[in-house]
């Protein structure tokens, strides 16, 4: 448990005088607080996961990110003289999640987010979804057994083959790519903050470099968009109205879909509880029914 000494001396390396700090929340990878100052509020976070060490790389990101699209950071340390775990300190972003019921101008707003986002790149070799696809089939093998329905095990795995087909037939259509763009990779409700029209997301530790697509598929599913948005979303966002671009969505969307599947898996070897292994399940046989249509 950290103590109010420790805060205070983080203070004080960034100028500041603490006045009051609460919990905020903790994460698979971080612990999070609250740090009320006299210069304003800011965000701790602190590493809790030994095996996943990513929050240096996440400074380093949101340092070189433009402003408006994710919280300032203003310091990483890794000295441990201080915490004995690396921590850093960032912007505290106040404002609103989006709500359950979407509307068409949070759909308009995230397409801009994500349009600016993307705009950052870097070069990239020749990107192979044959290749993408792989990991989460590796995944499925090795948590199968959690599924006890014998059939619905089958037919998982002929899913799974005929999604590998579909991938290694179309590896072409993405081959051509010379960049890859920054993805944030996690942009679930609790992570975006949404106040007139305006978008911040934080929670940067699983941001890498991809193809836009699959940013875009995860962004439709996850909220479970209609056509019609769908659409809104792709004019905005100024994504080719053509039946070429339209099956690279497509592609995405069933590489999302074993990629959703094998989490699923791995995460009921993990957890213990009934609730959440009722959540799971749910999840995991809606996936496996939506991989069933896209693959067929």
């Amino acid at each position: 448990m950290i103590k109010k000494t420790q805060i205070e001396i983080i203070c004080k390396k960034l100028n500041t005088k603490l006045i009051n700090y609460k919990f905020l929340a903790k994460g698979n990878h971080n612990m999070n607080y609250l740090l009320e100052t006299n210069n304003g509020k800011f965000v701790l976070r602190i590493e809790n996961n030994k095996q996943f060490k990513n929050l240096k790389k996440e400074f380093i990101l949101l340092k070189k990110l433009k402003r408006g699209l994710a919280p300032a950071v203003l310091l990483f340390d890794k000295s441990h003289k201080i915490l004995k775990e690396d921590y850093l300190v960032e912007e505290f972003i106040d404002g609103k999640h989006p709500s359950e019921k979407l509307n068409d101008n949070f759909v308009s707003a995230m397409a801009k987010w994500f349009k600016e986002l993307h705009k950052i790149t870097k070069e990239s070799k020749i990107y192979s979804v044959k290749f993408a696809v792989k990991p989460y089939y590796r995944n499925y093998l090795k948590y199968e057994y959690h599924l006890k329905d014998k059939n619905l095990k089958k037919q998982l795995k002929v899913y799974f083959l005929k999604a590998l087909k579909i991938c290694k037939e179309n590896n072409k259509l993405f081959s051509n790519r010379k960049a890859v763009s920054l993805l944030h990779n996690d942009s679930s409700r609790e992570n975006i903050f949404y106040e007139n029209n305006n978008i911040k997301l934080i929670d940067w530790e699983f941001a890498g470099y991809g193809l836009p697509e699959r940013e875009i598929v995860y962004f439709f599913d996850s909220y479970n968009l209609t056509i019609r948005q769908i659409k809104l979303f792709l004019d905005i966002y100024n994504y080719p109205n053509t039946k070429l671009a339209k099956k690279k969505l497509d592609i995405y969307y069933i590489i999302i879909l074993c990629s959703s599947i094998g989490y699923s898996l791995w995460r009921l070897d993990l957890v213990k509880d009934k609730k959440s292994i009722k959540e799971i399940n749910k999840r995991l046989l809606r996936d496996i029914s939506l991989l069933s249509r896209k693959v067929f």
